[in-house]
């Protein structure tokens, strides 16, 4: 291949690659904002219904979205408690365990103090 190829191919590889990466990033984000409310709801009547397996399936993509604040997990972590609280039988089965520690994780990981070097 000649020289000047080379470059060309380069140099579109380099443009195309981050092109297509932030679009399918601009995708994810447009799709996390459509979802989280209804998500919310639908982890809401897992609650209110008792369907443990919802709680965990919707709770964890509550989580995982984006646009999840942290009103919403202070939120969250009280309707946990409370059903848990209702329920003693899953307190000692532990079927919610991973869930409250994404929780707990997600609540130190907006809380960590960084040093500051000034």
């Amino acid at each position: 291949m000649e020289n000047g190829m080379i470059i060309f191919l380069t140099v579109i590889i380099c443009i195309i690659t981050p092109s297509l990466f932030l679009y399918w990033l601009t995708l994810r984000k447009k799709n996390h904002l459509e979802k989280i409310e209804t998500d919310w709801i639908r982890f809401s009547k897992a609650i209110n219904n008792n369907h443990i397996e919802g709680i965990i399936k919707y709770g964890k993509e509550v989580i995982w979205n984006e646009h999840f604040s942290m009103i919403k997990l202070k939120e969250m972590s009280k309707l946990i408690d409370e059903f848990e609280n209702k329920n003693i039988v899953l307190r000692k089965e532990d079927e919610l365990k991973e869930l409250k520690l994404l929780i707990y994780n997600k609540y130190l990981d907006w809380n960590i103090e960084y040093p500051f070097f000034g």
